[in-house]
């Protein structure tokens, strides 16, 4: 008899911490952008964008796993 384990998914705070760390790490300051999450069947995907439209480049792209935390994949413009 085998027992699944059924991992509840981390809430959209947990999925923010995790990004915010990383984001901060790369930016440094990271109140200049606008923060959307957005869940989907591959994970949350956690978008900074620059609250000035007149700011050129953008900030970190993530995809993050919704049931461990982790990062899949990362993009960071400058």
């Amino acid at each position: 008899m085998s027992s699944t384990l059924l991992q509840k998914p981390l809430s959209s705070d947990q999925i923010l911490r995790v990004a915010n760390e990383d984001a901060v790490r790369m930016y440094g300051d990271i109140s200049m952008f606008r923060i959307t999450l957005r869940r989907s069947t591959d994970g949350w995907h956690v978008d900074y964008e620059p609250l000035d439209p007149e700011v050129q480049g953008g900030g970190p792209h993530y995809l993050i796993d919704e049931a461990e935390g982790a990062i899949i994949s990362k993009h960071y413009y400058q």
